[in-house]
């Protein structure tokens, strides 16, 4: 017997463009966009599937002749820590043009080019960071998709996720980056992801702000229940295993949220292969041992939480409105700073805020505050 690889219930990092759940929308857009060279700017909470979708693009657009360069911007401090960021990931795209340009340079930010084969090597960070070497190293990687073009007609598309950190590396870097890719007309698509709503439309919609007005957003939603009962419930059967009644609840509990949703299947899948009955009890079962799981997680977002917003929070799991005036008695604070609070952790990316509802992005999160 051939020993599986791999589970089709991926939770950690990434998933595979095969195992994407729904998303036809979203892509067929994103399509489209990068066809006619429009920039979009994605949103979504973190662990929502941003980078799952974003990889599943660049898989689709390579299969048409397309290049393409995925740059992760999280947790960047400086300019230096952009550079090597760039320099791992555009070397992918023509490794020759990059040892030939920037060789000399690329030691000075701790990059290094490989002895064979596409990439580099990244290396420590300088002890002493070297503004004037990053800048040397990043200006000519942002013109590569328009040499590679110059050179054979075909355009790269390059996404740049958590691109809201750039603001926390220089204030001025996105003034950097407009000033090269707006000569890039057909060369290059771009894609600007992130995972912070407030910066993102900081970066986008402030008239000040160089990128103002420079991209279409497009905002990951949560999954449809009924899609993802059908595909979880193929995957389940195609691994030889009935989900049983439990499936239901967990996945309702996991409101559309593309990680928890996963995280819970794999641990049914894991009980169920483990001869338990997969029932209502174990689903319940189940979502204890998923709040087990992440409990350090929760304890870490919960202590960024000031003591308003930790009461808006609550409220919300709760499923009291965060508006109710006895709340805002029982707190002995004002109704305004209830929303104020409400809003701060929407733009963070831990509510979601429509016109007349509030909900938390995290089941989990949610019923670990209820719970408390």
């Amino acid at each position: 017997m051939t020993e599986r690889q791999g589970t089709p219930f991926p939770f950690q990092g990434p998933v595979p463009p095969a195992l994407l759940i729904d998303r036809e929308i979203e892509l067929t857009e994103l399509m489209r966009r990068a066809a006619d060279r429009v920039h979009v700017r994605m949103v979504a909470p973190r662990r929502f599937g941003k980078t799952s979708v974003l990889h599943a693009l660049a898989a689709q657009l390579r299969q048409t002749g397309w290049r393409a360069v995925y740059v992760d911007l999280s947790r960047v401090t400086d300019i230096t820590d952009v550079a090597r960021r760039f320099a791992q990931a555009y070397a992918e795209l023509d490794q020759s043009w990059v040892r030939a340009h920037l060789s000399g340079v690329l030691s000075r930010v701790g990059v290094s080019m490989t002895a064979a084969g596409p990439g580099v090597t990244v290396g420590p960070r300088p002890s002493k960071p070297d503004g004037v070497a990053a800048e040397s190293v990043l200006l000519p990687l942002l013109d590569l998709p328009m040499a590679l073009w110059e050179t054979d007609q075909l355009p790269t598309l390059v996404v740049f996720d958590e691109f809201q950190d750039l603001l926390v590396a220089h204030k001025d870097l996105d003034g950097v980056l407009r000033s090269r890719i707006q000569h890039h007309a057909d060369a290059a698509a771009y894609v600007f992801a992130g995972s912070e709503p407030s910066m993102m439309r900081e970066l986008f919609d402030t008239k000040e702000r160089p990128l103002f007005g420079q991209a279409i957003p497009l905002t990951l939603t949560p999954l449809p229940l009924d899609v993802v009962i059908a595909e979880l419930t193929r995957r389940f059967v195609s691994e030889d295993l009935d989900p049983g009644t439990a499936l239901g609840p967990l996945v309702v509990f996991a409101a559309g949220h593309p990680q928890r949703t996963m995280l819970l299947a794999y641990l049914l899948a894991d009980r169920v292969s483990s001869g338990d009955e997969p029932t209502a009890a174990v689903a319940d079962e189940i979502i204890d041992e998923a709040i087990q799981i992440t409990d350090p997680a929760h304890q870490a977002v919960w202590q960024t939480f000031s003591a308003i917003e930790r009461v808006a929070f609550a409220a919300v799991a709760d499923g009291v409105a965060v508006s109710s005036q006895q709340l805002a008695d029982q707190h002995s604070v004002a109704r305004s700073s209830l929303n104020d609070a409400a809003d701060r952790l929407a733009a963070q990316g831990h509510l979601s805020r429509a016109a007349r509802t509030t909900t938390p992005v995290d089941p989990l999160l949610a019923e670990w505050v209820r719970r408390r």
